[in-house]
């Protein structure tokens, strides 16, 4: 256990320091969520005269910008893996003594701390466009339901490319994550969904996700509130950790 974790601890710190070497691999996690503040905040400002909570459009769209760059952060681990793997990088680890699980470790742990400079960064952008912050609790909240969502989208991206091994499989990443939040309730409420979307919704995991961390940003926030979108992260933990274990051992045996 001791050299599992000092083995992730330092491919994490190897994929933070990247960001640093290859800022292009970082920079559309940090534009993205702040590209949804700018253009939803505007578009659809007048969607806040509707029952969604709030009058503010900007605080409802917070969360939702949050999510969006802890789902760009889990992308990037799964590219980085595979951009590895490609370069020979893992071929060498797995013929060293290091543990294989490190290589999910490292990486996975390293997308959560991405996703906590991410939502520090939006929440500083709700903060200068007038959006009080949701307090202690309420902002450590947010940052639960973002860093465990960027977990899990890492998870299945590196399950992705330790099948594909190829960085081309980067796409596929992509569309999954997008497809499950634009699913969910990004841009409305469930009780303001009608017909097939609102019955993905009701079922899509990051629906809960997304109202625990909503319900703490508009200040209304209770137990009954949060644990849901607990429940919803441990879910996707198990079974995309399972999903990202599993393409391991396949790559383990190949």
């Amino acid at each position: 256990m001791g050299r599992t974790a000092a083995v992730s601890g330092m491919l994490a710190w190897r994929a933070i320091i990247l960001v640093r070497r290859m800022p292009s691999v970082f920079i559309p996690s940090l534009v993205m969520p702040l590209f949804i503040l700018v253009a939803t905040a505007g578009a659809f400002h007048g969607v806040g005269a509707l029952p969604i909570g709030t009058s503010d459009y900007l605080a409802f769209t917070i969360p939702f910008a949050t999510i969006m760059g802890a789902g760009f952060a889990g992308v990037n681990a799964g590219t980085t893996l595979a951009r590895d793997i490609e370069g020979g990088f893992v071929d060498r680890l797995i013929s060293s003594p290091a543990p294989r699980v490190s290589l999910v470790a490292g990486p996975f742990t390293a997308a959560g701390m991405r996703s906590l400079f991410t939502t520090t960064v939006v929440l500083i952008a709700g903060t200068i466009g007038g959006v009080a912050p949701p307090g202690v609790l309420g902002t450590i909240v947010v940052y639960v339901m973002a860093a465990g969502f960027g977990v899990a989208t890492a998870l299945w991206s590196m399950g992705v490319a330790l099948r594909a091994r190829t960085v081309q499989s980067a796409p596929l990443m992509q569309l999954v994550v997008f497809v499950s939040i634009f699913t969910s309730v990004a841009y409305a409420p469930r009780e303001l969904q009608h017909g097939w979307l609102r019955t993905i919704a009701d079922w899509n995991p990051v629906t809960r996700i997304l109202e625990a961390s909503r319900a703490t940003e508009l200040g209304g926030a209770s137990w009954s509130d949060v644990w849901p979108g607990l429940g919803a992260i441990a879910l996707l933990l198990a079974v995309l950790g399972a999903w990202a274990l599993t393409g391991l051992r396949r790559l383990g045996r190949d």
